[in-house]
């Protein structure tokens, strides 16, 4: 099966949540994850500071559909690309969208791959986005967090 990742940073619109962040937040990754479990895209989610930084898997298609509504999403903003090709595997196999939430500034701060979401999440590069997937993928792999936790 052709795989496809692709990778993306926005800003928050603020203005246009609903909801307060939290309620926001779950209500989105429900959705999420309903659609990417009939669509079998896998990804995670990052969120820090004003900006989101996501990575989708899966067949071409149904990334670039995903990728399609997330440039829609009216709570969103300023959407760039940083990674879009075609890959030998996922990194979230298992992973419907896992979600970090990166805003404290804690983990970013005491992992050095990370310090770049933290130190200019608005310009964060190819490699330093990989990098930064790379260790939460790697993280999951190692059990550290269950397939439960994420798999709600």
């Amino acid at each position: 099966m052709e795989l496809y990742r692709a990778c993306y940073r926005s800003r928050i619109n603020w203005d246009k949540l609903r909801l307060p962040l939290p309620d926001e937040i779950d209500r989105t990754l429900l959705r999420i994850r309903r659609i990417n479990r009939k669509a079998g895209v896998t990804g995670a989610l990052l969120m820090v500071d004003q900006h989101i930084i996501q990575v989708l898997e899966g067949r071409p298609g149904q990334v670039l559909d995903t990728v399609y509504c997330v440039m829609n999403d009216p709570r969103l903003h300023e959407i760039e690309g940083i990674i879009h090709e075609p890959v030998d595997f996922r990194l979230f196999p298992n992973s419907l969208m896992f979600f970090r939430d990166l805003s404290d500034g804690v983990a970013a701060a005491t992992n050095e791959v990370l310090r770049p979401l933290l130190d200019h999440p608005g310009d964060v590069t190819r490699d330093e986005a990989n990098l930064a997937f790379s260790h939460f993928a790697n993280e999951l792999q190692q059990g550290r967090l269950t397939n439960d936790m994420l798999m709600i």
